[in-house]
């Protein structure tokens, strides 16, 4: 009897003495920066990030030899590696950095003064001479020759891993020096670069030879392979999105980039790799069955994946080891900790090395404390990008990898944690996953497709690939075929379509839009056949004008008095006001509106009248999208000059049509290759132009064939004769917003006092110019509730409104979380990670609306249970009133009148990046982080909706020693209609 009591005893003993086994999985990945016409490399970031993470990560593990971790690195950057050291490799910043001083044009001295402070500011900062160029730069200042040298060099310089130069007398000397360089400093750090990336893949290879470390890679070049197998795999990642028109479903092509990237691999270190991380961590239930036919033993992705397959996201299931199978072949899965991950990427970068160190180690001895038990062989999942994070840290990460290194081998030793490979857990047990979830490391695939621009590069990638089957179809050569399929597999990357649309830093990314369109036309030239129109459409983020264009009702005289078009918004030509040229006329332009028409102003550089213009061959054109159509011409008539849109309807003033001041605009659309007259009878007297001292015109909604609601992208552009003279804006579009009609009776108006943007009464905006006017943006003034019939429009108004990234609902800054206590039940804490704060138990709440200007951020409706859809919801905005409106189907929420109902209206700062799209609060406001936060602990809510001033501050500051902030409900007794 004694011996069975003892038994469990002792088996509950030895689990409890089990560690908690440690995978930690580093990514290294960079785009192709070849361009693919000229084999030129374009921007340097192989070379920035090959003389300092890549070799040092891996040699820094030899003062850890008991520390193991795995290393992806993709087939694009292992090639471009060593493109470098075979010498076919130099970008554009070692090209101008090695071509002596003297013989430098004028655009190559400009691009170095642009360029070449591409670099944290930490590492400015460390520089006196680097700050005081950067100075000089910010002061519109001349560069000498003697400040282009001293940029080169420290450019180039603090780009090395700070312990390479420390090591290296040569470096450490001009580091010291800091000014005054010469060429031959340029050359000897250039060919310290090269020595750097000799080392990368030697040493790599020395520490998987031993043991220590693991080496995965992905297909080849790094495609969201999901996509490939069948694009509805978009919408499986998330419904709010919509699907590119072409039909996508190759699994032929998914499987040669699974192949390719594992021969390739091969060919480097001499065998193949056990596991792959998918591109992007994306997966579906198929892309799981391929690797596991293609013999990929394990996938690492994230943890939101293991939610979608149905299991609940907790320490106990992250610690489990999972499988897909098919056919008798299987492929494990490990479901990476998200926050864990992202601490590193993303937040600890702010905190003393030792502090975020041992906040580590702690979660990570708490989290076996909760599993081990249950689960003697737990093994954490921690994976994330290996490469971008360091040079946002103190010392450049250094410290906080070296700590962190050496606390897991003190804990190894102490037997509470251990450091472990993936290719070591293959054969322990693992559960089986029904159907795995689709979604990526950031949840879905919003990322890569379902804006315009993101469907629109798929659509061209797939007419492309269709060229390529019908050639082969018909005939043709197979060696073509080849190179032409060669090109159509690189044109797969993910990193085309990351760049396009408004979710990135930096939407239609001009490098990789044109090269992305260069291979596709590329393909078509393989073939034989001339590219079609559309791949010489540039695709450019809207520019920023000065204020927003909103409601202005001008005196249409040709005049053209200020006060007239306040509200709208102005956009100065730059070449216009430095005239540079006789052909620059226009200063700059006006942009607004009414219920019913667009009006736009021209004005003339000084000494230039508008109708000086007339009867001289001089037209005036508005360029424009249309809404709902597809197509445009890639150039304005005239000129093979890009506007950064597709070019489809045109609105002309002819200046030789002038009578008494006056002129009817005409319309032309472009169909089928050219322009075409398309004006009608019905809105002539709308359609308007004043000539005088400037153009005043008046163009009806109609004529546009727009409606309110729509955005239209436009830009103004003069002609003589059939010359194109000037273009505002220059390269890039006007967004133009048309606002909403609201409809519905008012049943509901809570306001917010003004000024109140402050959080828990410390909170500070970012530093970035993207953020100005600093004040107003997250300031919430009132929160309306219409009953439109069918649905509740709430309307929430802001005092300022901009939309610097152009986010396709006309707002980028601030995202709004209303969580509505209506029934018996709910929640009180936050429908997921993010806001940092908590409910008040009396009043749980029952459903949860997210609102943001991008639907993928935040056009979804949740529940209590977890689940959430974006059925029934629509996010938009009225720039010019400051308004973001949210329609909700009644089917969520309808309560009678009488009925008690409780409001949490939280406005937070929206960061793509941020926990569930939350900008982080520091203690000091950087460039994109706000400022203000007393710890941790401190919520990231800017603006809370209560009417009485003081009373959201004294909620949100009671934070801290690891509580949250508890927020009490606005409630109201539901009004009668």
């Amino acid at each position: 009897m004694r011996k069975a009591l003892l038994l469990p005893l002792l088996l509950g003993g030895l689990a409890l003495a089990q560690p908690l086994r440690v995978a930690i999985l580093w990514h290294q990945h960079q785009p192709p920066y070849e361009n693919p016409i000229t084999g030129q490399y374009e921007e340097p970031w192989v070379r920035a990030h090959g003389v300092n993470d890549y070799p040092w990560m891996a040699e820094v593990l030899k003062e850890f030899p008991e520390i193991k971790v795995t290393f992806n690195y993709t087939s694009t950057l292992l090639k471009q590696i060593g493109d470098y050291f075979s010498g076919k490799a130099k970008d554009a910043f070692w090209r101008l950095s090695e071509k002596p001083i003297g013989e430098l044009t004028q655009e190559e001295r400009g691009f170095i003064v642009d360029r070449f402070f591409d670099i944290n500011p930490r590492f400015v900062q460390k520089s006196p001479r680097y700050r005081e160029l950067q100075a000089k730069k910010a002061r519109g200042e001349a560069f000498s020759d003697q400040d282009l040298q001293d940029l080169r060099v420290l450019w180039n310089l603090y780009w090395i891993n700070v312990d390479y130069i420390e090591r290296d007398p040569g470096l450490r000397a001009l580091y010291r020096k800091d000014r005054g360089f010469t060429q031959e400093d340029v050359d000897y750090v250039l060919r310290k670069h090269l020595e750097l990336m000799a080392t990368i893949l030697p040493l790599h290879k020395e520490l998987w030879e031993r043991g220590q470390i693991d080496l995965i890679t992905t297909p080849y070049h790094h495609p969201i392979l999901p996509i490939l197998l069948d694009k509805e795999s978009i919408r499986e990642s998330n419904p709010a999105l919509s699907l590119p028109k072409e039909p996508i479903a190759w699994p032929e092509d998914a499987a040669w980039q699974v192949r390719a990237g594992k021969e390739y691999f091969k060919a480097l270190f001499g065998k193949e790799p056990t596991g792959m991380w998918p591109p992007e961590g994306a997966v579906s239930q198929k892309a799981a069955e391929l690797y596991a036919e293609e013999g990929i033993g394990f996938l690492v992705t994230d943890e939101a994946i293991l939610g979608r397959s149905g299991f609940p996201v907790s320490p106990a299931t992250l610690t489990r080891t999972y499988h897909v199978e098919k056919e008798g072949k299987r492929v494990i899965l490990f479901f990476r900790h998200r926050d864990l991950s992202d601490r590193i990427g993303f937040s600890y970068s702010g905190m003393p090395a030792e502090r975020a160190v041992e906040d580590f180690i702690g979660t990570l001895l708490e989290i076996r404390r909760q599993v081990i038990a249950q689960n003697p062989e737990a093994v954490l999942t921690i994976a994330l990008d290996g490469e971008n994070a360091w040079e946002h840290y103190p010392n450049n990460g250094n410290d906080f990898r070296r700590l962190l290194y050496q606390r897991l081998s003190e804990e190894q030793r102490k037997g509470t944690l251990k450091t472990v490979l993936f290719s070591e857990l293959l054969e322990r047990p693992s559960l089986p996953i029904a159907r795995l979830g689709t979604g990526s490391w950031a949840g879905d695939f919003a990322m890569w497709a379902g804006e315009p621009e993101e469907n629109e590069a798929w659509d061209r990638l797939a007419r492309a690939r269709q060229a390529v089957l019908a050639y082969k179809e018909g005939g043709g050569d197979p060696k073509v075929v080849e190179k032409a399929m060669g090109l159509i597999y690189a044109a797969q990357a993910s990193d085309w379509f990351w760049w396009y649309g408004q979710d990135t830093g930096f939407p239609n990314n001009p490098p990789f839009d044109e090269a992305f369109r260069a291979l596709l036309q590329a393909v078509y030239r393989t073939l034989g056949q001339k590219p079609p129109e559309e791949l010489f459409i540039a695709v450019r983020p809207p520019v920023a004008p000065q204020g927003t264009p909103g409601r202005v009702r001008p005196n249409l005289d040709g005049i053209g008095e200020p006060e007239e078009w306040q509200g709208a918004a102005y956009l100065p030509d730059p070449d216009g006001t430095t005239m540079q040229t006789q052909d620059d006329l226009i200063r700059g332009i006006y942009l607004g509106f009414d219920e019913q028409n667009v009006y736009l102003r021209v004005d003339f550089r000084d000494g230039v009248q508008a109708q000086d213009l007339v009867g001289q061959g001089y037209r005036l054109h508005v360029y424009a999208t249309t809404p709902g159509e597809e197509g445009g011409a890639a150039f304005p008539e005239g000129a093979e000059i890009s506007l950064g849109f597709p070019l489809q309807q045109r609105i002309t003033l002819d200046f030789d049509q002038i009578q008494e001041g006056q002129a009817v605009l005409v319309r032309y659309a472009y169909r089928e290759g050219t322009w075409v007259l398309a004006s009608s009878p019905a809105d002539l007297a709308g359609r308007r132009a004043w000539v005088r001292e400037v153009v005043e015109m008046r163009v009806p909604y109609t004529t546009l064939k727009a409606e309110a609601g729509d955005t239209l992208r436009l830009a103004v552009v003069l002609e003589q004769e059939g010359r194109v003279l000037d273009t505002v804006p220059n390269g890039n579009p006007l967004a133009l917003s048309l606002p909403h009609r609201l409809v519905g009776k008012e049943v509901l108006r809570i306001q917010d006092p003004e000024g109140d943007e402050h959080g828990p009464g410390t909170y500070t905006y970012p530093k970035d110019g993207a953020f100005a006017p600093f004040k107003g943006l997250f300031d919430l003034l009132e929160m309306r509730v219409l009953d439109s019939g069918a649905t509740w429009t709430f309307v929430f108004t802001f005092g300022e409104m901009t939309n610097p990234w152009g986010a396709p609902a006309g707002f980028s800054h601030q995202l709004i979380n209303v969580y509505i206590a209506f029934k018996e039940g709910g929640r009180t804490d936050t429908f997921a990670k993010g806001a940092k704060v908590a409910f008040d138990p009396e009043h749980p709440w029952d459903l949860f609306l997210k609102a943001a200007g991008w639907p993928q951020y935040g056009q979804r409706v949740g529940f209590p249970d977890g689940t959430d859809t974006a059925d029934g919801i629509v996010v938009a905005s009225n720039p010019a009133d400051k308004q973001v409106i949210v329609q909700l189907d009644k089917k969520y929420f309808n309560p009678v009148p009488g009925q008690r109902v409780c409001f949490y209206v939280l406005v937070g700062s929206q960061d793509g990046y941020g926990p569930d799209h939350f900008r982080p609060v520091g203690r000091e406001a950087g460039p994109w982080n706000l400022g203000g936060a007393a710890n941790e602990d401190a919520p990231l809510v800017v603006d809370y909706l209560w009417p009485e001033r003081g009373v959201q501050e004294a909620m949100l500051s009671q934070y801290g020693g690891g509580r949250y902030a508890v927020l009490k409900p606005y409630c109201l007794t539901w009004p009668a209609p």
